[in-house]
């Protein structure tokens, strides 16, 4: 266990030097059996020092509550955003299905007509040989026949 000085950080040593075993005299400081004598702190300074370093933690307390109080607001801004954000995302879920259901529809209308296309050619021709070819400008494929007739879109 060190004494409160020490704990403290203060030497409370006369004149500060080390004292050396059989040494009379350090710096003017009186060795009595080799051992020096502290000067005694009194209450009163020790009472300051410690004002003083509450002082201090109450300012950097303070400061401390200041930056928890800043970083409150900056959450709830965060969570009005992330809310709104939610909201955003259900509305843009909710024209996503939408949108599903539109291109749903759309391909059934377009093996729709593809089934007519194909009994109208079995019916005209038969069983014949069929070549589609996809023409990226239009999105849209054009058919050759094996009779050598060719419909584009």
């Amino acid at each position: 266990m060190l004494p409160c000085y020490m704990l403290l950080g203060l030497t409370a040593f006369w004149g500060g030097g080390v004292v050396g075993a059989g040494r009379k005299k350090v710096g003017g400081n009186k060795i009595k059996g080799g051992v020096m004598k502290k000067k005694a702190l009194g209450l009163g300074f020790i009472w300051k020092i410690r004002l003083r370093l509450y002082a201090e933690g109450n300012r950097l307390r303070a400061e401390g509550n200041r930056l928890w109080a800043e970083g409150d607001r900056l959450r709830a801004e965060g969570n009005r955003l992330r809310a709104e954000g939610n909201k955003r995302r259900a509305e843009g879920d909710k024209l996503w299905a939408e949108g599903d259901k539109l291109y749903a529809e759309g391909s059934k209308l377009r093996a729709e007509g593809n089934r007519l296309w194909a009994e109208a050619i079995l019916e005209t021709y038969g069983n014949i040989k069929l070549q589609w070819e996809y023409i990226e400008k239009k999105d849209d494929s054009k058919c050759t026949l094996e009779t050598g007739e060719v419909f584009e879109p």
